[in-house]
């Protein structure tokens, strides 16, 4: 099962390390920030998981939330701009965790507003039960032993 720790650090790694590359040094804030708002940072909120599906699968979902604090306050358009692109290169191909990949369900809507970029979107993926016990290797099958596995067929 993905915890919503992991989904956590995968995106925060992801968003620093573009952001790093792209030339923008960043610091990723924690979600109780207190005033003043260190800038040219980030934060990630996520929002719980849901489930809906079977004994032997999962259809799982997260909404997140990524806020943007660019370093002009009074000028950031551009910043915004260039950021809000980069980003969703980022997170539009999925985000891969613990081998299943976290695929949109939708969109990505973005809102700049009072200086700060938001994107918010949601990560759907499908989890399936890890099987317990052995497998079979062998069938009896009307007093007749068959047996799976073998090269010799």
């Amino acid at each position: 099962m993905i915890t919503w720790q992991q989904i956590d650090d995968v995106l925060g790694e992801r968003i620093s390390s573009a952001l790093t590359e792209a030339g923008y040094p960043i610091a990723r804030i924690s979600n109780d920030i207190i005033k003043p708002v260190a800038r040219r940072s980030y934060r990630i909120d996520l929002y719980s998981t849901d489930d809906m599906g079977t004994e032997c699968y999962a259809e799982r979902g997260m909404d997140v939330e990524i806020y943007y604090y660019p370093q002009d306050k009074e000028r950031p358009k551009q910043e915004l701009n260039e950021i809000s692109q980069l980003l969703k290169v980022v997170i539009r191909s999925g985000i891969l965790v613990s081998g299943v990949c976290l695929e949109l369900s939708e969109g990505i809507e973005a809102d700049t507003s009072d200086g700060v970029l938001t994107l918010m979107f949601r990560l759907e993926w499908i989890e399936t039960v890890q099987e317990e016990g052995e497998h079979m290797q062998e069938l009896v099958l009307n007093e007749e032993e068959v047996v799976y596995g073998s090269n010799d067929a």
